[in-house]
């Protein structure tokens, strides 16, 4: 009752109380159901809850509709309470709201008071979910509407489909409820949500909604017979099929089909059975014909099999539907009907010879050899007759067997036959022939064999039986007639035609019982002596003195005289007379047939027996063997009654076993047959007579006699004489009495063949390719009751085009057969076929009158078609090696035929690493389908699965070829392969590759390079991008596969892990390297220990010897030397991990542990990890490998250039080298005394933690490789070998393969910071500057930037060399500085080419502070030393103190200590301080400890430690040539730098040119070859020289040639004083007229260049030389050649000197122009500038990226001088504007332009 609940729970609520300040009252007072005029009074109780007395005031309310009493204060003590009425008088039906005030000492409430109206309101759920449901099935829900309202409210709903809601509309009262129904029925399988709304209210103005879900879904049921396993896949029609089996006759048969339910929801059904109601003979039946099965499960619906006919099978349909016409299977039902199999041990019973009186016996055994009762009955009276059997009717079980003892008892001596019928119900007759012969004293007839049968049989069959035996024996004497082989008579004309002569037919038992020659006239073998009846009836005989009789007329059909004798007494009920007659032949003979009754109201019957034979066989002696002929059986049935008037005859009791006849159907003119048993069930005889059938249609026999026994068999026969349904009621009269009439109805049909072809006779063929064959499945229907067989005829001109299975078969009655038919077509063309079908009826096998023709047409078309694919082109981008990508591969057939194809692949491989031998590999393609079938018009998914094997590329190429497996050889030509589509994929491994590495704790101080060295990261590179071998890919993932804790070494690739040297107890060595997955391929990856691959053994399995290694590795595993952070990880494609290594110096030595990189399914790499501790007072010298290799140098340099080699202390001492150079003597005179190699400072002094180059000259000879061994001593310490090896080559050979490089290419160090470090705070823009090849006496610049990417710290910076000897050629700008929060700032670094040809790797350190936290560091050492001061004027006076002596001496020298502030020294560089110890051990720090103690045990302070600094490094590496070096080598790089010529006389000679200068230029001693040889060469070149024309003229034009651009770069500076051959030397001070066209420039430079002079504070003021003496001569020449050239024109004086002074003044400016200092000055100004612009736009300032502006400038008025200039002027060496040469700084300055063009790109602007 939710309604209800929800009502109190509403009712508690609004009378909940509230405790408010200790008084607990109703949280409201509302009113409801009041009427305007009434007066409503309720109460508020107030009540005290606290233990103390509380006094309350209250207001009176605001509206005069709610009245209360007068407020007077309430006292309440704890516990009680007072009750205050409220009366509420209301005017007006609106709502009404007022409150009443409490005041407390506590504090103040309100009790709210309302007057509602009543309104409607209706309560319903707020959802109803009907589930799951079948599609047009319905579930159903009821739900209740309640009206909590105080007012009648009708209601409406308004609801979607397929949900309804019953009954749509009503009314509810108040407080009432009403039941609704809601209908859930989906039409399909979706889901259904919707909202139903109920609108109600007076107006229908209220609305509230209710949620409907709910699920269609459609049903899924699968038929099957009971036991089995549901499979509608076995099943493609959906057709299952109940086998009854074996069903005996009249017997029932049930068996069970279950419907299985797949769905989640239940299935209604219905079952039909279509033939139930059209058919005559249905023998299934099923009683359900709907149902329901349940969700998930099974439903058993009963079939049962009633069969009629023995013998036959019966086929019939039932249809299972579900609901919705969603599923519909037919269940084909197949039965089979079985009947007794009742047979007789033997077929003649031979009594041979008796005497007449006695009587012979014989026994006949009847076997039922089936599990079937039946009934059986002999067609003899035994009373009448002279065979007597003792059981003549009764009934068999099933497999019993039955003995009849049959009796001859002969009266007369004549030779006895009597064919028998033995009648078993549901069986065709059996028959018996009694034989026998009876002597006499008189009469001795010969004796009846079964011979005699035999030949009696055969005679029959050729017509002498109806001659006498006395005439076949003349014939047979006459020679008329023969004997055959078998001794059988036989006409001699007819002996050569016996063999082509028809067999009689034979008759079946049931015919020969029937045609009897009175029922049926007997057209196979007519009687030889017949009857004109066989029935006799008396009727009634009231008198029984009256004899009554009736005359039986017999016939002698044979041509002898037969002699008749009957049977019996003269005085038995029934008898013929006379008894014995003879009949001529073809005479007729009439007897009489006497009733002579003996009782009153009884029935009399009787079967009257007799013999006929021809006369001549009543003596032996006058019959032989081959023409004996046995005597003819006559019966006659005949029956009369004695009832007397108005008495009634017997009550009869019987049965029938069945009550209706249904005949098979058969052909007209053919007979069918039944068996009926009737059973009296009572004591008195019945007599019965069935009327005949007026049409002659149906026929019984017996149709009249007497029933003394227990059972009658009646055989009824259906001949129908045309093609119809037949029907006739047969009358059975009992007892001769019309009540006692039974009726039993016979039906039946003659029908001739008729066959139902599927479609009209049309079977159409979809389009075929030709050599294919397309299949169909064609349905024919037997619409006959008859069995059929059938036969198809295809014409032989159709044959190679069409087939059928089965071609022949039989198709019973109601069955639909499935036969498939075959196309297969030759030629592209349409084909009509015309195949028939011959029909016949099973009874009618081989009678060709009898079947019947059905044509079919059959239309097919031969096609052809091609294939194409969906995607010409598929990449399957990169596959990893060793693994399986699947694709799918889309064919389209666009024909109007299916194709038959076959896929093959043909693989090409391309590729760096592809060669022969991969030509010979297995396709790395596995295709889902190669050979299949695709049907016209559509579409097909193969699956494609790739596997490479190599990293190589793979293309494949998918070819198709149209397959014609129905082809004809030499008929129809091969398709040939096509190309379908192309496969492409590229086999790869995971590739990684370390792209950043840093260091920091103690190899803080080593530069990006040189880690890049130590750690082998190139090579670790190249080893990661190469294949793994087959070894490495063993173990595609991580596997514990060794049994030592050794690693297992699978890869050849072994490289070094050098984590450097630092002394004991230094900070770890922390190296952080970024792994990128550069593959395209997920990428996992690891760094395994040995411990990682160990397998852990039992421990009975450890042998617990460990080597030497082992032993290492394990104290190094335990103490955690090494550290790998993560071991692990997973890269997906451009991703990238950083690594961190930690190496920790704890104990002194060489620490080495061998690492295993392993990349899954990739490389696997053996690192060995090895770091070196150093003792504090041990002299070492880090030797990362023993070789090193000279850059590679060209044969025939004249200026090598100079090469380094580094030697890092990684102790904490400063150490000593010493190079031993006695090697190099013996390769310099092994070369001809030519210095090979050459160590510029083989000795020096490194500082702890400081590297020293060793500066080297490689001097190749030839084209070859150069290697010598070189002792490198430490003094104090260790000697390592090392050996140098340079490379010599021949640039003529090499070319451009070969190329001038700075090393930076043959590196793969990153210029980028790509991993982050801890504490970093500050970022460079570049870690590695490449310069390039520089010639001598020029500069490189480029910019850096300092970002300070932290959001609020302020960090400072300065930059140091790690060298002094690199601050003569390295420079930047600004030196240091302080970067606030997110401040970026640009660093010029300059670069100077100075000294001799050298290879420069330099490593500058910036130097970086946090000053947040400095300032911090700064506070807390001020407050230190404050407090220092303090402790040392402040002291404590105690009584123990005044004898005794206070020593202080420690603590004045920890004050004196702590006063020594060290003073910065700024210099402009700066070399890094050695690493050094700061801690210390045990016992050092406990004496500090105590130091840090006054005398009074007080402790002090600790000293504040600064902040430790943060190290960038700068890497900057150049290649410096000489000027004629780089002319010829970089021809097009020589205008790109300016070449300061006074560089040349500031630089200092280096080491070697000293070297050079001390040794005295003597000759050298030769010997005598060496002088012959040197001799040759030269006379030939001076002879070469001489007789050279081109020589000789070059020579003339040396004095003639200008002075070329070019001049700047010789070693002396070209001056005035030169070009004037003379030695003067150019003055530094200016001519007296210098101020006509010069003036003096200053000019502040910030970066000031090593070859200016600079004052301390930076400026750099430009010598501007005088051209006072050097102008003169010069002038003079100059003003002379003017003077000449213008004596020809009229010009006035006056301007003949103005032009004079003009051009004085432009040569004193060219002159200018070409000095080196000025071109340093350009220099400078152009560099200061493009930095200025640079940091400008760095800082957002400038907009390099906007687009270019155009600034048109006024014209400018020429002045006179340019006017006369122009006019008078033809001086062809003056610069013009635009010139070619106008942009280089000797041919004079560039005018002003007059269209001016903003940058619009940073790079447009060149350093």
């Amino acid at each position: 009752m939710p309604s209800l609940a929800l009502s109190i729970a509403k009712k508690n609520q609004q009378n909940k109380k509230t405790s408010k300040y200790g008084i607990e009252v109703v949280s409201n007072l509302a009113w409801k159901g009041w009427e305007p005029g009434g007066e409503y009074t309720k109460r508020i109780v107030l009540k005290n809850v606290l233990v103390k007395t509380q006094k309350i005031k209250y207001s009176i309310p605001n509206s005069r509709f709610f009245t209360t009493l007068y407020p007077e204060t309430i006292v309440l003590s704890a516990g009680t309470s007072f009750s205050l009425p409220v009366t509420f008088r209301p005017l007006d039906k609106i709502p009404y709201d007022d409150k009443i005030e409490f005041k407390t000492s506590e504090g103040i409430f309100e009790v709210p008071l309302s007057a509602v109206l009543p309104k409607h309101d209706l309560s319903l759920p707020q959802e109803l979910n009907f589930g799951m449901c079948a599609a047009a099935d319905s579930v159903q829900l009821t739900f209740e509407v309640f009206n909590k309202s105080e007012l009648p409210t009708k209601f409406v709903w308004a609801v979607s489909e397929p949900f309804v809601i019953q009954p749509p509309e009503g009314s509810l009262q108040p407080k009432s409820k009403c039941q609704l129904v809601a209908t859930f029925k989906p039409t399909s399988a979706y889901v259904h949500e919707t909202v139903a709304e109920l609108h109600y209210g007076s107006e229908l103005q209220c609305c509230k909604q209710l949620k409907l879900e709910g699920i269609g879904k459609y049903p899924h049921l699968l038929v099957c017979s009971a036991g089995e396993k549901p499979n509608a896949i076995n099943n493609p029609g959906m057709e299952n099929i109940v086998d009854f089996g074996d069903v005996a006759i009249g017997k029932t048969r049930e068996k069970m089909i279950e419907l299985h339910n797949l769905s989640p929801v239940k299935a209604p059904f219905t079952v039909s059975h279509p033939t139930a109601g059209s058919r005559m003979d249905t023998v299934f039946m099923c009683k359900e014909t709907h149902g329901v099965v349940p969700a998930m499960g099974i439903t058993k619906i009963p079939i049962s099999y009633l069969p009629h006919s023995v013998s036959s099978q019966c086929v019939d349909y039932v249809h299972v539907q579900a609901i919705g016409n969603v599923t519909k299977t037919v269940v084909k039902l197949i039965g089979k009907c079985k009947g007794p199999e009742v047979s007789l041990n033997t077929n003649i019973v031979n009594f041979s010879r008796v005497d007449a009186g006695t009587v012979s016996t014989r026994t006949l055994d009847i076997v039922n050899t089936s599990d079937v009762p039946t009934a059986f009955q002999f067609m003899i009276d035994g009373e009448e007759s002279v065979f007597k059997f003792s059981v003549e009717c009764g009934t068999m079980d099933a497999n019993t067997t039955t003995t009849v003892v049959v009796q001859f008892a002969p009266l007369h001596p004549i030779n006895y036959y009597r064919r028998v019928a033995c009648i078993v119900q549901n069986q065709n007759p059996l028959f018996v022939d009694l034989i026998g012969t009876c002597h006499t004293e008189l009469g001795k007839p010969s004796v009846l064999e079964p011979k005699h049968l035999d030949h009696y049989r055969v005679h029959q069959t050729r017509g002498f039986s109806m001659f006498p035996p006395e005439h076949l024996n003349e014939l047979l004497k006459d020679g008329k007639l023969k004997l055959d082989d078998d001794g059988y008579l036989m006409m001699p004309q007819a002996e050569s035609i016996e063999s082509y002569l028809k067999p009689h037919p034979l008759q079946s038992p049931m015919a020969e019982f029937i045609n009897d020659g009175y029922c049926i006239q007997n057209k196979v073998s007519p009687l030889h002596v017949s009857m004109d009846t066989n029935q006799v009836d008396f009727g009634c005989c009231t008198d029984l003195t009256h004899i009554g009789f009736k005359t039986l007329n017999v016939t002698n059909n044979t041509k002898g005289k037969v002699t008749v004798v009957w049977m019996g007494s003269p005085d038995n009920n029934f008898s013929v007379s006379p008894i014995t007659c003879d009949i001529p032949p073809l005479k007729m003979t009439s007897f009489r047939v006497t009733f002579k009754p003996n009782a009153p109201n009884q029935f009399f019957g009787a079967e009257l027996e007799g013999y006929a034979f021809y006369k001549s066989m009543r003596d032996y002696r006058l019959v032989q063997d081959e023409t004996f002929c046995p005597p003819w059986c006559l019966t006659v049935n005949a029956v009369g009654q004695t009832f007397q008037q108005g008495q009634q005859t017997f009550l009869p009791r019987l049965t029938f076993d069945k009550k209706e006849l249904v005949f098979p159907a058969v052909d007209i003119n053919d007979c069918v047959y039944k068996t009926v048993l009737m059973t009296n069930t009572g004591t008195t005889p019945i007599r019965y007579k069935f009327d005949s059938d007026p049409s002659g249609s149906f026929l019984v026999k017996p149709c009249n006699g007497l029933l003394r026994g227990k059972h009658q068999l009646f055989v009824f026969q259906m001949n129908p004489k045309q093609a119809n349904v037949l029907k006739h009621g047969f009358n059975c009269y009992i007892n001769d009495d019309p009540k006692y009439t039974k009726q039993l109805l016979a039906c039946g049909s003659s029908e001739t063949p008729e066959i139902l072809l599927e479609n009209k006779g049309t079977l159409f063929f979809k389009p075929t390719c030709i050599g294919t064959s397309s299949t169909r499945v064609y349905r024919v229907k037997n619409t006959s009751r008859v069995p059929l067989q059938f036969e198809w005829i295809i014409p032989s001109s159709d044959k190679k085009y069409l087939s059928v299975q089965p071609t022949k078969g039989v198709i019973m009655p109601n069955e639909t057969q499935t036969q498939e038919w075959k196309f297969t077509p030759k030629e592209n063309n349409r084909h009509v076929l015309k195949p028939y079908m011959y029909v016949t009826d099973t009874r009618h096998i081989g009678d060709l009158k009898k079947r019947k023709k059905f044509s079919l047409r059959v239309i097919g078309e031969g096609s052809v078609g091609e294939i194409k694919a969906g995607k010409e082109h598929i990449d399957l981008s990169d596959v990893v090696v060793g693994t399986a990508v699947t694709t799918d591969m889309t064919l389209v057939n666009m024909s109007d035929c299916s194709l038959h194809y076959k896929l093959t692949v043909e693989q090409c491989l391309d590729g760096p690493n592809c060669n022969d031998t991969m030509l010979n590999d297995q396709p790395a393609v596995e295709l889902s389908i190669s050979k299949d079938i695709l049907p016209a018009r559509s579409e097909r998914k193969i699956f494609v699965t790739v596997r490479p094997v190599r990293r190589v590329n793979y293309t494949f190429r998918v070819n198709y070829q149209i397959l014609m497996p129905e082809r004809i050889e030499n008929a129809i030509p091969i398709e040939p392969e096509k190309q379908l589509c192309e496969l492409t994929t590229t086999g790869v491994y995971p590739s990684l590759a370390v792209t950043d590495a840093r260091c920091y704790g103690s190899a803080c101080g080593v530069s990006k390079a040189r880690l890049w060295s130590l750690l082998s990261l190139d090579n670790l590179n190249v080893c990661l991008d190469s294949d793994p071998s087959a070894e490495e890919l063993m173990y595609s993932r991580i596997t514990r596969h060794s049994t030592r804790r050794k690693i297992p070494v699978q890869t050849r690739s072994i490289l070094d892990f050098n984590f450097g040297a630092a002394p004991l107890g230094a900070e770890p060595c922390l190296i952080h390297l970024m792994i990128e997955n550069t593959g395209t391929v997920p990428t996992d990856w690891a760094l395994l220990f040995p411990s990682d691959l160990q397998l852990e053994l039992e421990y009975w399995a450890e042998t617990g010897e460990f080597d030497a290694d082992e032993l290492h590795e394990m104290r190094i595993m335990d103490n955690k030397l090494f550290d790998i952070q993560p071991r692990k990880g997973h890269l997906d494609p451009g991703q990238s991990d950083t690594i961190t290594l930690t190496y920790n110096h704890d104990f002194a030595g060489t620490d080495r542990l061998p690492v295993l990189f392993k990349v899954m399914r990739g490389r696997e790499i053996l690192l060995n990890f090895i770091g070196v501790t150093v003792d504090h007072d041990k002299n070492y010298v880090h030797f990362p490998s023993s070789k090193h290799m000279f850059s590679p140098v060209p044969v025939g340099g004249v200026n090598n250039p100079t090469q380094v080699y580094e030697l890092y202390n990684g102790g904490a001492v400063e150490v000593t080298y010493q190079l031993d150079l006695t090697a190099l003597e013996y390769v310099k005179e092994e070369n001809y005394n030519h210095k090979i190699f050459e160590c510029l400072n083989p000795s020096g002094v490194i500082q702890a933690g400081q590297t020293a180059n060793v500066q080297w000259v490689f001097s190749p000879l030839e084209s070859k490789t150069y290697m010598v061994d070189v002792p490198i001593h430490i003094i104090g310490g260790d000697t390592a070998l090392i050996t140098f090896t340079g490379v010599g080559y021949d640039k003529r050979i090499m070319g451009d393969t070969m190329c001038f490089t700075d090393q930076t290419q043959l590196s793969g160090v990153p210029a980028v910071q790509g991993v982050p470090i801890p504490r970093q705070l500050l970022y460079l823009s570049e870690e590695r500057i490449s310069l390039g090849n520089l010639a001598l006496f020029s500069q490189s610049r480029k910019p850096v930037y300092l970002t300070n990417r932290s959001q609020d710290h302020t960090v400072a910076f300065e930059w140091y060399v790690t060298s002094d000897a690199d601050s003569q050629v390295i420079d930047i700008q600004p030196v240091s500085g302080t970067l606030s929060p997110g401040q970026s700032i640009v660093c010029k670094v300059n670069f100077v080419a100075s000294g001799d040809p050298s290879f420069y790797d330099l490593d500058m350190v910036c130097e970086v502070t946090d000053m947040t936290i400095m300032n911090d560091y700064l506070e807390e050492l001020n407050n230190w030393q404050t407090e220092l001061h303090r402790q040392k004027y402040e002291f404590s006076i105690t009584d123990k103190d005044l004898n005794g002596h206070v020593p202080n001496k420690r603590l004045c020298q920890v004050i004196k200590e702590a006063q020594r502030v060290p003073s910065p020294e700024y210099k402009k560089y700066h070399t890094l301080p050695p690493i050094k110890r700061t801690r210390t051990e045990a016992p050092q720090d406990d004496l500090q400890l105590e130091e840090r103690q006054t005398s009074t045990g007080t402790p002090l302070w600790e000293k504040p430690e600064p902040p430790d600094p943060f190290f960038l490094h700068l890497g900057i590496t150049a290649r410096t040539h000489s000027i004629a070096e780089f002319q010829t080598n970089f021809p097009n790089d020589v205008q790109k730098f300016f070449i300061d010529r006074s560089m040349s006389k500031e630089s200092q000679p280096s080491p070697r040119h000293k070297k050079l200068s001390k040794i005295p230029l003597e000759p050298e001693q030769c010997s005598e070859e060496e002088e012959n040889a040197v001799s040759l060469i030269v006379a030939n070149i001076i002879r070469g020289l001489l007789d050279d024309h081109d020589f000789h003229e070059a020579l003339k034009e040396i004095p003639r040639e200008p002075i070329p651009y070019f001049s700047q770069f010789s070693e002396q500076p070209v001056t005035l004083s030169r070009m004037e051959q003379t030695p003067v030397e150019p003055s530094r001070e200016l001519p007296a007229d210098a101020d006509k066209y010069d003036k003096t420039i200053d000019i502040q430079v910030s970066s000031p260049v090593p070859s200016l002079n600079s004052d301390k504070n930076g400026s750099v003021i430009s010598p501007v030389p005088s051209l006072a003496k050097s102008s003169s001569s010069l002038g003079e020449e100059m003003l002379s050649a003017v003077a000449f050239q213008s004596s020809s024109h009229s010009h006035t004086e006056q301007d003949y000197q103005q032009s004079l002074k003009e051009e004085k003044k432009r040569l004193q400016q060219q002159t200018l122009k070409r000095l080196p200092e000025f071109g340093n000055f350009l220099e400078s100004i152009l560099e200061n500038s493009i930095f200025n612009v640079i940091t400008e736009a760095f800082q957002g300032s400038v907009n390099l990226t906007a687009r270019p502006r155009i600034i048109a400038l006024p014209p400018s008025c020429p002045s006179p001088t340019q006017r006369v200039g122009s006019a008078g002027s033809t001086d062809s060496r003056r610069p013009r504007s635009g010139g070619r040469n106008s942009n280089r700084f000797e041919h004079g300055a560039v005018p002003s332009p007059v269209i001016i063009r903003t940058p619009s790109a940073a790079s447009q602007v060149e350093s």
